[in-house]
């Protein structure tokens, strides 16, 4: 074992290394799959990509045909928020608005309103990767800058109280302060932008924090920045942007032009003039975070769960938790606050190695995983890359009466759907949970376990983004339409997570105990407000 030095600080946390362990392809890998967007940011513009092209409407039909016959065939999920009844309508209207050639965009809209209404946040679409690569280029943060010749809105937002602010200033402009409020661009209103883009953004359930988090940049690693990309694709691309705004500390209104700047000049710009300064993205591109704030209180920010990022820095959570927590006893620690803000999930065996830590009894974090078929002969050909359904075996999934399949708990690799150990020596002291409409996926199921596991643990913030139910996730589903090359990421697996009798709404996430959000002031002047809430409530309850 390591050994550490200790610093005792006020807010800003220490970072200990780890280094990723071994994992085990199963159905329980994870909460959440990679994102298919994930992979494709580094590819070079390519020549040729026309985007005001105009398909046929029968092959745009037949695209539209495909994609429903998948979503029917594969998607466990597809009736959960809306009955048979209303996606029915919804195809078939759909289909209908296909009466003349649409461009790639025109016919996104329409598949994106498909996908969005079924509510689940491992189900969305993206345009074609030559559109994506031609007229988007890289909005992910972690790696160089890549090409693409399209201009987009050079900012970073943050939505406050259904306001939109300005958070990072990636432009030209340097005047515009962060907490400057955009009033208006071009013709529309904050509020019109805000009508017109939160339903372009998948959800889970009927979780609205979701999409206002997933709107703004949350996270380095973010699967993309939907305001850049949802404003060019639903709004328009302009040359240059005509904003209405109030700079923050004035009363007035004024009105500059600012010039839109390619994914690559964005880039440049973040790093140029946030890389060495105190940015709340830049200080928690590191996914984990452990401190003693003082002699009584410790904190754990986990802000990614995906494989790579913790490669990256070369973590193992096996190791390192089992060394936080001889800490925590070691000093006799009567609070620990877990930060799950802006976790988008990727591998639940990080939790999981967590929750062994925390829980005062033995725990089983799921019932059972249900999949409407785990082959799809008859859709299969339509599959980007069905070769991880290889990894699910026939022994592994028992046929329900209704047609569908349930895993089989007995199976060897499904140990998530039978008790599991806590560590002897959990920690049983005050727990204190921070999360908002960013804490999805597998963070999000974490973050339920720990709800159900531990009732006296007290959440802060605002509703998580996943349904406490459990999603729907799982690779190998996947489509890339024929003719117009749109990709859409659909899941497969709903994993039924154990709630232990608690008993949520349905569709939604977690609740917090103290509903917390920053004020204009506190964005503005980079205030941690959660977590100087949470450690003001832990001085004022020294019990």
């Amino acid at each position: 074992m390591r050994s550490y030095i200790l610093v005792f600080i006020i807010i800003s946390p220490i970072l200990i290394s780890m280094r990723l362990y071994g994992q085990v392809a199963s159905v329980n890998d994870g909460g959440s799959k990679s994102p298919a967007v994930g992979h494709q940011y580094q590819a070079a513009a390519r020549e040729g990509h026309i985007p005001q092209r105009k398909f046929e409407v029968q092959a745009l039909q037949e695209d539209f045909n495909i994609l429903r016959e998948v979503l029917q065939e594969v998607h466990i999920g597809l009736h959960r928020y809306a009955s048979k009844a209303t996606m029915d309508s919804l195809f078939t209207r759909s289909y209908s608005s296909i009466k003349a050639p649409m461009t790639e965009t025109d016919f996104f809209k329409i598949v994106n309103r498909v996908v969005t209404s079924i509510r689940d946040e491992h189900t969305f679409a993206l345009p074609s990767r030559e559109y994506w690569d031609n007229q988007i280029g890289q909005t992910v943060y972690y790696h160089s800058g890549s090409k693409s010749g399209s201009p987009l809105f050079p900012f970073f937002i943050k939505i406050i109280d259904n306001r939109l602010f300005i958070d990072n200033n990636l432009s030209n402009d340097l005047s515009l302060n962060r907490g400057t409020e955009i009033l208006q661009i071009n013709d529309l209103s904050s509020r019109q932008i805000l009508e017109t883009l939160l339903p372009t953004i998948h959800t889970n359930g009927f979780i609205e924090t979701f999409r206002r988090r997933n709107l703004e940049q949350f996270s380095l690693h973010q699967t993309y920045n939907r305001f850049m990309v949802h404003y060019a694709i639903f709004i328009g691309r302009p040359d240059t942007f005509r904003l209405k705004v109030r700079k923050y500390g004035d009363t007035a209104a004024v009105s500059v032009d600012v010039p839109a700047l390619t994914s690559k000049e964005i880039f440049n710009n973040y790093w140029r003039r946030y890389s060495t300064v105190n940015d709340p993205k830049k200080t928690r591109e590191n996914p984990f975070e452990f401190a003693l704030l003082d002699h009584q209180t410790a904190y754990l920010r986990l802000s990614d769960f995906h494989n790579y990022v913790w490669l990256k820095y070369n973590y193992s959570p096996s190791t390192e938790f089992r060394a936080i927590f001889d800490l925590i006893r070691e000093r006799s620690i009567q609070n620990l606050i877990i930060d799950l803000r802006g976790n988008e999930g990727g591998n639940l065996r990080i939790g999981v190695e967590l929750l062994k830590y925390l829980t005062k009894q033995d725990f089983r974090p799921y019932n059972y995983h249900e999949v409407k078929n785990y082959r799809f002969p008859d859709v299969r050909q339509y599959f980007s890359d069905s070769t991880a359904l290889k990894d699910y075996p026939d022994e592994l999934f028992i046929l329900q009466k209704d047609g569908t399949y349930r895993s089989d708990a007995e199976y060897e690799t499904e140990e998530w759907s039978r008790p599991m150990q806590r560590d002897p020596k959990a920690y049983q002291h005050n727990l204190y949970v921070l999360i908002n409409g960013a804490t999805g996926s597998a963070a999000s199921i974490l973050a339920t376990l720990i709800r159900v596991n531990r009732k006296d643990a007290i959440f802060i913030g605002e509703e998580s983004g996943g349904d406490m139910e459990g999603p729907v996730s799982g690779t190998g589903t996947d489509i890339t339409l024929p003719n117009t090359k749109i990709r859409v990421d659909i899941p497969f697996v709903k994993r039924v997570v154990n709630l232990n009798g608690y008993e949520p709404l349905k569709g939604r996430g977690i609740l917090p105990d103290y509903t917390v959000a920053p004020s204009l002031d506190d964005f503005a002047g980079n205030k941690d407000t959660e977590l100087e809430f949470t450690i003001s409530l832990i001085k004022s309850n020294p019990d």
